[in-house]
């Protein structure tokens, strides 16, 4: 067995996988009791502090939470704006605005239009300039968006706000679950993963009672504040492991590996580390590592006897090796690796090929049917909504109400998914999202239209409804965001 200072033309014997997802980044890196991670005689094994160790990922976590507080304030926002302006009479005198239905319509669906194109563009931002960059620069449009919101004199600049806000917030999906993938442990991933949607709903919540208690310039110039503030704490965390050992920033992915399980030594993260050097080196065909141990460079100043040393072999691989006819990755760069790109044509032909295109073919219908199935398709009009419902004076805090119970759905996802599980969930609520849609239509048909059951009018049943609705949106809306951080590749 060749040791670890030589492993050029090394090849990799890949047995048996023993899980579920054979490219789950954190299930092949992680720490913990699962698999034969013995050391060589004689060597005693660095002990880890749990609570550091979690705390350091949690910690870094809290990045996220601040994104996607951002960025689901700037959805929410529409809908105090257009519940301000539309059809309000505007006071001789005064720099106000009024709008009508077609141009509140949209208000409210420009940002989701140009959502798109910051999505297609926020990968190659992520690949190019790596998960914690990318975090502080998707922060600029939010920034100039709630700045230009809050100066906002005509209905062209609310336009040009929106379009900048879409795609700001396209550009801030990718980094977002990528970065809680690549940092957090197995152990960690089902809540840090489910964590955001209360962070969702809490937006919403801030949003709404801004809108209640003072005005929509007002609100949106608090909200400036948001973008500055989650730039800072990202500066102080660190980058993923895996993109600096893509990138052949080895002492880097070691520093970075070492404070996200709890500012230790290198000698506590060896066993991942090394796992991780070898999953670069199998998946990347950008500079990769040919030699861990010694790159690991506070361990090359420790070294013990080179025959205690065993090459890792990571059955994590095997699925991907088997799939194309082969039994070993070659670890020996060739000069087509050294010339191949991230965007090349590989990896769109990656998209086509079954470890992608299965869990693509599962996610996409599930973001269909939640944005179809929720809140989200009236959530710039849900004041007007809830107006023609009947509930009047009550409207605006309706809103405020709902998303108090969108924060109990989240917390009710988050406590249970582990042991009830995504599927069952799932079922669930989108079951208590169709019926409730079902109803509030039929009520709407039989009680509101012109001409329609007047005296059958109850303003309880369409507001029990929404309850419903939002709780069971809220349970359905974070779930295929949890799955897209476990069930993908990380090429």
């Amino acid at each position: 067995m060749p040791s670890h200072g030589d492993h050029r033309g090394t090849e990799y014997r890949f047995e048996q996988p023993s899980r579920t997802h054979p490219y789950d980044l954190g299930e092949s890196c992680s720490l913990g009791d699962e698999g034969d991670n013995t050391p060589g005689e004689g060597h005693t094994p660095a002990k880890q502090n749990v609570f550091r160790t979690r705390f350091s990922q949690v910690l870094a976590n809290l990045a996220i939470h601040l994104l996607v507080l951002d960025l689901c304030m700037s959805f929410a926002f529409t809908t105090i704006v257009i519940a301000a302006l539309l059809d309000a009479e505007v006071a001789e005198g005064k720099d106000e605005l009024s709008i009508n239905n077609n141009e509140a319509s949209w208000l409210g669906s420009i940002a989701y239009i140009c959502q798109p194109v910051g999505s297609v563009m926020s990968g190659a931002i992520v690949e190019f300039f790596g998960r914690k960059w990318s975090m502080i620069i998707v922060n600029a449009p939010f920034l100039l968006g709630w700045v230009l919101y809050s100066v906002s004199n005509s209905l062209t600049m609310l336009y040009i706000t929106n379009v900048i806000l879409g795609i700001g917030i396209g550009f801030m999906e990718a980094p977002i679950m990528t970065y809680i993938a690549e940092t957090c442990q197995p152990d960690l991933r089902a809540l840090l993963t489910s964590l955001p949607g209360i962070m969702v709903q809490m937006s919403f919540f801030v949003v709404y009672l801004m809108g209640n208690v003072t005005t929509w310039r007002i609100a949106a110039g608090i909200s400036a504040s948001l973008p500055v503030i989650t730039a800072l704490y990202v500066t102080q965390m660190p980058e993923t492991p895996i993109w600096l050992l893509s990138r052949g920033r080895t002492e880097d992915a070691e520093r970075a590996l070492c404070w996200l399980r709890g500012w230790v030594t290198p000698d506590v993260v060896k066993e991942e580390f090394n796992q991780l050097v070898t999953y670069n080196n199998a998946t990347s065909k950008r500079n990769p590592v040919t030699s861990p141990m010694v790159q690991f460079s506070s361990l090359s100043r420790n070294q013990e006897d080179q025959g205690d040393k065993e090459n890792y072999i990571n059955n994590e691989f095997h699925s991907n090796a088997t799939e194309r006819g082969m039994r070993a990755v070659s670890t020996t760069p060739t000069l087509a690796d050294s010339d191949s790109s991230h965007c090349n044509l590989e990896i769109w032909r990656e998209m086509l090929r079954p470890p992608t295109l299965r869990p693509l073919m599962l996610v996409l219908p599930y973001f269909l049917i939640q944005q179809l199935a929720g809140m989200a398709s009236i959530r710039p009009f849900m004041v007007h909504v809830f107006r023609e419902l009947g509930l009047d004076d009550a409207a605006e805090w309706t809103t405020v109400g709902s998303a108090v119970i969108g924060i109990v759905g989240a917390a009710c996802l988050v406590s249970t998914v582990t042991w009830l599980g995504k599927r069952f969930l799932s079922l669930v609520s989108l079951a208590g999202n169709g019926a409730s849609c079902l109803l509030l239509g039929i009520y709407s048909y039989v009680v509101l239209r012109p001409g329609g059951a007047d005296q059958l009018s109850a303003t309880w049943l369409p507001l029990s409804l929404i309850i419903v609705l939002s709780f069971c949106s809220s349970v359905m809306f974070e779930i295929p965001w949890m799955m897209l951080s476990e069930v993908f590749p990380f090429r």
